[in-house]
């Protein structure tokens, strides 16, 4: 399975993921640096991205990352932290945007 990450600079890099990794560890493993201050524990907001597609395939948002993605800028209706994202074959293709 599949994602594709957009990075900053506007190039895309497309790594393999296993499902129960969450966004954040397969992102670290592929050398892709997110902001992470929390070690993935959903209170920083480091780890802000932006969902492409398959927003309707992710799990729900809980009301922490709710909590944390009120106290970031920039945020929108597709914005989520990688944290928090359990990935399954369900998001196979998921395209994924950095902040």
């Amino acid at each position: 399975m599949n994602i594709t990450f957009i990075l900053k600079d506007g190039t895309k890099k497309i790594v393999a993921f296993e499902g129960g990794q969450t966004m954040l560890q397969v992102a670290e493993e592929n050398g892709i640096k997110l902001n992470s201050n929390c070690e993935g524990f959903g209170v920083c907001g480091g780890c802000h991205v932006k969902i492409e597609n398959l927003l309707d395939k992710l799990p729900e948002v809980s009301e922490k990352e709710n909590d944390t993605l009120d106290r970031v800028s920039g945020v929108s209706m597709d914005s989520r932290l990688a944290c928090q994202i359990v990935l399954n074959s369900n998001l196979n293709g998921l395209i994924v945007k950095l902040i």
